[in-house]
Protein backbone atom coordinates (compact mmCIF):
# COMPACT_ATOMS: atom_id res chain seq x y z
CA UNK A 1 0.00 0.00 0.00
CA UNK A 2 1.11 3.50 -0.89
CA UNK A 3 0.40 6.41 1.78
CA UNK A 4 0.08 10.19 1.18
CA UNK A 5 -0.31 12.82 3.61
CA UNK A 6 -2.09 16.10 2.30
CA UNK A 7 -0.50 18.47 4.72
CA UNK A 8 -2.74 21.11 5.46
CA UNK A 9 -2.03 24.52 6.69
CA UNK A 10 -4.41 27.69 7.45
CA UNK A 11 -5.32 29.01 4.80
CA UNK A 12 -4.70 26.17 1.74
CA UNK A 13 -6.18 26.04 -1.20
CA UNK A 14 -9.11 23.76 -1.21
CA UNK A 15 -9.02 23.16 -4.75
CA UNK A 16 -5.41 22.04 -4.36
CA UNK A 17 -6.72 19.89 -1.70
CA UNK A 18 -9.52 18.31 -3.68
CA UNK A 19 -7.85 17.17 -6.70
CA UNK A 20 -5.52 14.89 -4.65
CA UNK A 21 -8.20 13.51 -2.41
CA UNK A 22 -10.72 13.33 -5.36
CA UNK A 23 -8.24 11.84 -8.14
CA UNK A 24 -7.04 8.73 -5.59
CA UNK A 25 -10.45 8.35 -4.36
CA UNK A 26 -11.39 7.62 -7.56
CA UNK A 27 -8.57 5.51 -8.22
CA UNK A 28 -9.14 3.09 -5.08
CA UNK A 29 -12.43 2.43 -6.70
CA UNK A 30 -12.35 2.56 -10.28
CA UNK A 31 -8.63 2.02 -10.85
CA UNK A 32 -7.31 -1.18 -11.95
CA UNK A 33 -7.70 -3.68 -9.35
CA UNK A 34 -3.44 -4.22 -8.72
CA UNK A 35 -3.38 -0.38 -7.97
CA UNK A 36 -6.31 0.32 -5.49
CA UNK A 37 -4.48 0.43 -2.22
CA UNK A 38 -3.17 4.39 -2.50
CA UNK A 39 -4.18 5.86 0.43
CA UNK A 40 -4.62 9.53 1.08
CA UNK A 41 -4.79 11.59 4.62
CA UNK A 42 -5.08 14.91 6.11
CA UNK A 43 -2.65 15.93 8.31
CA UNK A 44 -1.59 19.30 10.04
CA UNK A 45 -0.43 20.45 13.06
CA UNK A 46 -4.28 21.42 13.90
CA UNK A 47 -7.82 19.59 14.47
CA UNK A 48 -9.02 21.52 11.22
CA UNK A 49 -7.86 24.83 9.04
CA UNK A 50 -9.94 26.98 7.57
CA UNK A 51 -9.02 27.29 3.28
CA UNK A 52 -8.08 30.44 1.44
CA UNK A 53 -11.30 31.27 0.42
CA UNK A 54 -13.70 29.95 3.17
CA UNK A 55 -15.22 26.90 4.60
CA UNK A 56 -13.08 24.72 7.00
CA UNK A 57 -11.55 21.30 6.26
CA UNK A 58 -11.49 18.65 9.59
CA UNK A 59 -8.30 16.86 9.59
CA UNK A 60 -7.84 12.88 9.58
CA UNK A 61 -4.30 12.87 12.11
CA UNK A 62 -3.10 15.62 14.21
CA UNK A 63 0.42 15.80 14.28
CA UNK A 64 1.69 16.27 17.84
CA UNK A 65 5.06 16.34 19.58
CA UNK A 66 4.40 13.47 20.95
CA UNK A 67 3.21 11.48 17.37
CA UNK A 68 5.79 13.13 14.86
CA UNK A 69 7.63 9.68 14.49
CA UNK A 70 4.63 8.36 13.08
CA UNK A 71 4.36 10.67 10.02
CA UNK A 72 7.65 9.44 8.63
CA UNK A 73 5.75 6.06 7.03
CA UNK A 74 3.97 8.60 4.39
CA UNK A 75 5.34 7.40 0.64
CA UNK A 76 4.89 11.17 -0.87
CA UNK A 77 3.93 14.31 0.86
CA UNK A 78 1.51 16.46 -1.09
CA UNK A 79 1.95 20.28 0.12
CA UNK A 80 -1.08 22.79 -0.90
CA UNK A 81 -0.42 26.15 -1.17
CA UNK A 82 -2.60 28.99 0.04
CA UNK A 83 -2.78 32.98 0.15
CA UNK A 84 -1.08 35.04 2.90
CA UNK A 85 -4.05 37.29 3.23
CA UNK A 86 -5.96 34.04 4.40
CA UNK A 87 -2.59 33.42 6.73
CA UNK A 88 -0.79 30.67 4.63
CA UNK A 89 2.50 32.20 5.89
CA UNK A 90 2.15 31.64 9.82
CA UNK A 91 4.18 29.27 11.25
CA UNK A 92 5.29 27.04 8.77
CA UNK A 93 7.95 25.66 7.09
CA UNK A 94 7.22 23.78 4.10
CA UNK A 95 4.67 24.09 1.37
CA UNK A 96 3.74 23.93 -2.69
CA UNK A 97 2.71 26.85 -5.15
CA UNK A 98 3.71 30.13 -3.46
CA UNK A 99 4.56 28.24 -0.40
CA UNK A 100 7.24 26.12 -2.89
CA UNK A 101 9.58 29.09 -0.76
CA UNK A 102 8.91 27.59 2.75
CA UNK A 103 9.34 24.27 1.21
CA UNK A 104 13.02 25.62 0.28
CA UNK A 105 13.27 27.04 3.39
CA UNK A 106 13.86 24.27 4.76
CA UNK A 107 17.07 23.04 3.46
CA UNK A 108 16.35 19.65 2.47
CA UNK A 109 15.95 20.44 -1.21
CA UNK A 110 18.73 21.43 -3.28
CA UNK A 111 20.19 20.88 -7.11
CA UNK A 112 16.73 20.41 -8.26
CA UNK A 113 14.67 22.30 -10.84
CA UNK A 114 11.53 23.84 -9.26
CA UNK A 115 8.50 26.24 -10.39
CA UNK A 116 6.75 28.28 -7.89
CA UNK A 117 3.47 31.12 -8.66
CA UNK A 118 4.44 32.97 -11.75
CA UNK A 119 2.05 35.84 -11.47
CA UNK A 120 1.81 38.69 -9.35
CA UNK A 121 4.73 40.54 -11.08
CA UNK A 122 7.38 36.77 -10.79
CA UNK A 123 7.68 38.21 -7.07
CA UNK A 124 7.65 34.38 -5.97
CA UNK A 125 9.51 32.99 -8.72
CA UNK A 126 11.89 35.65 -8.14
CA UNK A 127 12.21 34.51 -4.60
CA UNK A 128 14.14 31.18 -6.04
CA UNK A 129 17.01 33.24 -7.08
CA UNK A 130 17.92 32.96 -3.25
CA UNK A 131 17.81 29.06 -2.59
CA UNK A 132 20.16 26.70 -4.01
CA UNK A 133 17.82 25.26 -6.47
CA UNK A 134 17.26 26.00 -10.43
CA UNK A 135 14.31 27.93 -11.03
CA UNK A 136 12.49 26.79 -14.10
CA UNK A 137 9.47 29.30 -15.68
CA UNK A 138 7.08 26.68 -16.43
CA UNK A 139 3.60 25.59 -14.75
CA UNK A 140 4.53 22.33 -13.96
CA UNK A 141 7.70 21.17 -13.11
CA UNK A 142 8.96 17.91 -11.94
CA UNK A 143 12.73 16.96 -11.33
CA UNK A 144 12.94 13.09 -9.99
CA UNK A 145 10.64 12.96 -7.59
CA UNK A 146 9.74 16.38 -6.28
CA UNK A 147 6.83 17.83 -8.33
CA UNK A 148 6.10 21.93 -7.81
CA UNK A 149 3.32 24.27 -9.65
CA UNK A 150 2.33 27.48 -10.44
CA UNK A 151 -1.03 27.69 -8.57
CA UNK A 152 -4.13 25.66 -8.37
CA UNK A 153 -4.92 25.42 -11.54
CA UNK A 154 -2.41 22.95 -12.06
CA UNK A 155 -3.21 21.17 -9.42
CA UNK A 156 -5.77 18.76 -11.27
CA UNK A 157 -3.00 17.77 -13.92
CA UNK A 158 -0.07 17.40 -10.98
CA UNK A 159 -2.70 14.82 -9.10
CA UNK A 160 -3.13 13.10 -12.79
CA UNK A 161 0.85 13.15 -13.19
CA UNK A 162 1.42 11.57 -9.38
CA UNK A 163 -1.29 8.88 -10.06
CA UNK A 164 0.57 8.05 -13.52
CA UNK A 165 4.11 7.39 -11.95
CA UNK A 166 2.56 5.41 -8.98
CA UNK A 167 0.36 3.44 -11.49
CA UNK A 168 0.31 3.34 -15.15
CA UNK A 169 -0.86 5.45 -18.02
CA UNK A 170 -3.72 2.60 -18.23
CA UNK A 171 -4.67 3.50 -15.34
CA UNK A 172 -4.89 6.81 -15.45
CA UNK A 173 -7.03 6.89 -18.68
CA UNK A 174 -9.53 4.55 -16.84
CA UNK A 175 -9.47 6.83 -14.05
CA UNK A 176 -9.91 9.86 -16.13
CA UNK A 177 -12.73 8.39 -18.32
CA UNK A 178 -14.51 7.52 -14.94
CA UNK A 179 -14.50 11.65 -13.91
CA UNK A 180 -15.52 12.93 -17.24
CA UNK A 181 -11.71 14.22 -17.51
CA UNK A 182 -10.23 14.16 -20.82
Amino acid sequence: MKKIAVFLFEGAELFEIASFTDIFGWNNIVGLKEFRDIKVETISYKESIKCTWGGKIKVEKVITEENIGKFFDYDILVIPGGFGKANFFEGKNIAICSAVINLLESGYIKNKKVTTYLLDNKRYFNQLKNYNIIPVEEEIVIDDNLFTCSGPGNALEMSFKLLEKLTSSENLEIVKKNMFLK
